[in-house]
């Protein structure tokens, strides 16, 4: 009699002799022969679950599903005729749909999507999907909950800029971040604020701070809450900045403005080139690729609540940022130096929707690098 895995078992990881009841014969998995498909108006179809056979992890969230799978996170949700593959958007010939809690997807993601996203690994051919290489079990997620370091520019005597209307860049950064706080706070992801009133916390010791709360979890994120100043009135608009060696005049102009405040830190100054920054405060390529994902993350999000012009994602050398063991990036709301953003920056209401949408960039960041979280 012939014994078919299920999805569930197939999660569970349990091996044996398997025959494809319809379509998808399998090479190059030990002890399996064929994956099962079912049959819809739609054409075949195959439970994600089955992805389990190459390694795969899945976890469901609210409108969908999470698979990890060699280095790649993949977001499905029900219904919907795409899925994402990191920063990719593929298109399905039909929607995705659901059975028994499981993902079902049109057969061509297994006979066309994954021989063209991973040429070394699959090959299919005359109807037989052939593995090649060796699949090895992920290790599973850090049960933890992922955490989210806020880091309020400035505080205490260091004000950081003042506008036309007298709001200190000081105030309105803490009060943005502990809006942003409270919005993840109430997602289940832990946050930790590097002040939570108006003190001075030293540039040096809130990436340390960061390191500490991180204590050893992948899931972790940090990002330092400023306000945008130059000596024109007019300048306006946001922009989101990552640890790299800056390109442009204007980068260097934030970064000095930025690292100004080091002048009240306690203790003896340090004399820092931007080289010495860059290179002390980044551990690898990881955290430049990772920090520049989530800057555009969160441009793209704050771009859906701001009137004002979206700047870009930048790069240069904060002091703030160097030596954050994890993705880090200093969002630069809008200036705090135009009397119009001015007036916006101590809004309440202008607070919570740039507060709700750089907490949704952040969930985004966390959903679709499942595959850093997973030790991939």
């Amino acid at each position: 009699m012939k014994r078919l895995i299920t999805a569930a078992a197939l999660l569970c990881g349990v091996a044996g002799p398997v025959h494809a009841q319809a379509g998808l014969r399998l090479e190059g998995v030990a002890g399996v022969t064929g994956i099962e498909t079912l049959s819809t108006p739609q054409g075949e179809r195959v439970s994600a679950a089955s992805l389990s056979l190459f390694g795969a992890t899945l976890r469901p969230t609210a409108d969908g599903w999470i698979v990890v799978l060699l280095g790649d996170t993949l977001v499905f949700r029900s219904g919907s005729p795409v899925f994402t593959a990191g920063r990719d958007v593929v298109q399905l010939a039909h929607e995705i749909t659901a059975a028994d809690g499981m993902p079902l997807l049109p057969a061509q993601f297994f006979r066309e999507w994954l021989p063209a996203r991973w040429p070394d690994r699959f090959a299919f051919r005359e109807g037989t999907l052939r593995v090649q290489g060796v699949v090895t079990a992920r290790p599973p997620a850090d049960p933890r909950p992922r955490l989210v370091v806020l880091d309020p520019g400035h505080g205490g005597r260091d004000s950081g800029k003042i506008g036309p209307n007298r709001l200190h860049e000081k105030d309105a950064a803490l009060q943005v971040s502990r809006r942003i706080a409270d919005a993840l706070t109430r997602r289940g992801i832990e946050v930790q604020l590097t002040r939570t009133a108006d003190t001075l916390v030293a540039l040096a010791d809130r990436p340390r701070l960061a390191n500490r709360w991180k204590a050893g979890r992948p899931a972790a994120v940090f990002v330092s809450i400023h306000m945008n100043s130059t000596t024109s009135t007019s300048a306006r608009g946001f922009e989101t900045f990552f640890l790299s060696a800056a390109r442009t005049d204007d980068e260097r102009r934030v970064a000095e403005m930025e690292n100004a405040a080091a002048e009240f830190d306690d203790g003896p100054s340090i004399a820092f080139s931007e080289e010495d920054l860059i290179l002390n405060g980044l551990r690898n390529d990881f955290y430049v690729r990772a920090s520049n994902d989530l800057a555009e993350a969160i441009q793209r999000s704050i771009a859906r609540v701001h009137d004002g012009p979206d700047r870009g994602v930048k790069r240069a050398g904060f002091r703030v940022l160097v030596g954050a063991l994890m993705p880090a990036v200093l969002v630069e709301v809008g200036f705090i130096s135009n009397p119009q953003e001015a007036r916006r920056l101590g809004d309440p209401a202008f607070q919570a929707q740039v507060a709700t949408a750089i907490a949704d960039a952040i969930e985004t960041f966390f959903v679709t690098h499942e595959h850093l979280w997973t030790g991939s």
